[in-house]
């Protein structure tokens, strides 16, 4: 019987562009590893954080990536166990590779294959692709390397890998949450080791980086598809598993799929550790779904975003409304009571419903709460103008005051400005440019209207934090008496039934019609998305939660001649 070998899942956070506390993670997690581990995995890119973006077009960038190299192969003459992490790599030309590193020696280098450029991907403006598939025998078990899109792509290297013989498959990501994506991912992964009779170590990132979120749920998948282990959702974790390479041998020899398919030849880097590990069974985290894990995406992502760019506190414009209230939640969730202020700004069309709820909001979360009545600034700027009617203009004015009162805290006191503007409101330009479109970050730039309710009653679900009236009263900006959202909105429910499908799935006019949406709606809609583009340009970031976010997913020009059939 061949003895176990013991892997570890470093599903770590890195920081884009710090090398030297990338590195720092790397000697921290290989060292509490070492003792229980044959090898360390940790994810892809992890050297430099990912993404780098334009960090990897400066040359002196990669020599700070190449010099922590350097000193993780001298820290590795002290490590028994081997370590794979990924790291930009100048070999003539810029690679996304994954190392292999033990006893002061780098025993083989994987140059990712397959190199994205979609969605929020553009790794072919900076990489070129590797050819070669590396193979490495650890102790008489043959392990094959691929780094993230390879194991996805249809021509990926794992039924070569197999086909040679490797009865252990890694691979590291830097993959980002969307909503929907982690079944597919799990799926997808369970049939990858079933079809090829082996283990699948599939490491991930996790973390907050701008627009991207990294859910983490590394795993360990057996040869019959089933997951042996699984790390953490949304948060750090250091897992080992000891896996029994005989059950590979034994399913080989009764599955003659592979067997069929000849045997392929490869050059191999062997390495010999010699080490008995005590054997660790692999817990299998849960896996958060539906409003929870969307939840668990959008703190990450404020908290990292606060902390990676050292803000000591966040702002949020309280209104009495579902967006600021949420808002708030989600801020307090990520970061604290303590380091959450609001600011409640009422005009005279300010209602004492919104009031009430506001302070309701603040008792119950226990944040800090300023009142800054905006009446008096925004008559000066009337009479300034000589202006006597509501108009839009007018509307916006007060927008725009309370934006001013926010960004002034914001410069005295160095917070962060939370924007609670929503998906539905950007896509269709109902927001203020320059007013309640403004931020430093945008939590829920990418959650539809109606999803803001259900991610407000989940959390209420918790801890009933938000004023239950917040929950049944029609949506206001309050900027004119008696104002609703649906007096120049159809309802939301139809709203982001419709931007589901034109933005997500990518449907026209003429599909959007035949599915029974009326016409007139249709061209109102879709007229407003196409006008609102200038705005969603100048917007602050915020996570991507969709599949299709507005922000590197979304590419529009703003000057757009395109007329679409309608």
């Amino acid at each position: 019987m061949h003895e176990p070998v013991n892997i570890t899942l470093a599903q770590l956070a890195p920081k884009v562009g710090d090398v030297k506390y990338n590195l720092n993670k790397i000697k921290e997690g290989w060292s509490l590893a070492d003792k229980d581990s044959h090898m360390v995995v940790f994810p892809e890119l992890f050297l430099s954080g990912y993404p780098p973006e334009d960090l990897l077009l400066g040359l002196e960038f990669i020599r700070e990536c190449h010099r922590a190299l350097e000193e993780i192969l001298v820290f590795s003459r002290n490590m028994q166990s081997l370590a794979v992490f990924g790291t930009p790599y100048y070999d003539g030309d810029l690679y996304n590779a994954l190392l292999i590193v033990g006893g002061g020696r780098l025993l083989g280098v994987y140059k990712k294959t397959f190199l994205p450029n979609y969605s929020v991907f553009d790794e072919k403006r900076y990489f070129r692709p590797g050819k070669e598939p590396l193979l490495l025998e650890l102790d008489g078990v043959k392990v094959g390397f691929s780094v993230c899109e390879d194991v996805w792509h249809p021509d990926g290297w794992e039924r070569f890998y197999a086909l040679a013989g490797c009865e252990l498959l890694i691979n590291i990501n830097a993959s980002p949450y969307y909503e929907g994506k982690y079944q597919y991912k799990e799926n997808f992964l369970k049939a990858r080791a079933q079809d090829n009779i082996a283990y699948l170590v599939y490491v991930n990132l996790v973390g907050g980086q701008d627009e991207l979120v990294f859910d983490g749920r590394s795993l360990v998948v057996d040869p019959e598809g089933k997951i042996l282990s699984r790390a953490k959702a949304f948060e750090e974790d250091l897992l080992t598993v000891s896996l029994d390479i005989d059950r590979v041998r034994r399913r080989r020899l009764t599955d003659i799929r592979l067997r069929e398919k000849g045997v392929v030849k490869i050059n191999t880097v062997s390495h010999e550790c010699g080490l008995k590990r005590k054997i660790l069974e692999g817990r299998i985290e849960s896996s958060p779904e539906g409003e929870e894990e969307l939840y668990k995406a959008i703190t990450l992502a404020i908290r990292d975003y606060a902390e990676k760019n050292s803000f000591s506190k966040v702002l949020v414009g309280l209104s009495g409304g579902i967006d600021s209230s949420l808002v708030a939640c989600l801020a307090v969730d990520a970061l604290g009571q303590d380091r959450v202020v609001g600011v409640f700004m009422p005009s005279e069309f300010t209602s004492e419903e919104s009031r009430e709820d506001v302070y309701q909001l603040a008792k119950n979360l226990r944040i800090e709460l300023y009142e800054y009545p905006i009446k008096d600034i925004y008559r000066v700027y009337l009479e300034v103008f000589g202006s006597e009617e509501l108009t839009v203009a007018e509307e916006n004015l007060q927008a725009r005051i309370r934006a001013n009162i926010l960004f002034y805290l914001s410069n005295k006191h160095g917070w962060l400005v939370l924007s609670t503007s929503n998906k539905s409101e950007s896509a269709v330009g109902y927001g203020t440019i320059y007013g309640d479109m403004a931020g430093g970050f945008a939590p829920i730039k990418d959650l539809y209207k109606t999803k803001v309710y259900s991610l407000a009653r989940y959390r209420n679900s918790i801890k009933p934090d938000i004023p239950h009236r917040v929950l049944l009263r029609p949506p206001t900006a309050e900027l004119r008496p008696g104002q609703t959202d649906q007096d120049t909105l159809p309802p939301y429910e139809l709203l982001d039934r419709i931007l589901v499908l034109y933005i997500e799935e990518g449907l026209g006019f003429q599909d959007l019609k035949s599915l029974g949406f009326e016409e007139n709606t249709l061209r109102k809609v879709l007229k407003l998305v196409k006008g609102a583009e200038y705005k969603r340009k100048q917007a602050p970031i915020g996570p991507k939660l969709t599949k299709r976010s507005f922000g590197k997913d979304w590419r529009m020009p703003v000057s757009n001649g395109f007329l679409e059939p309608l």
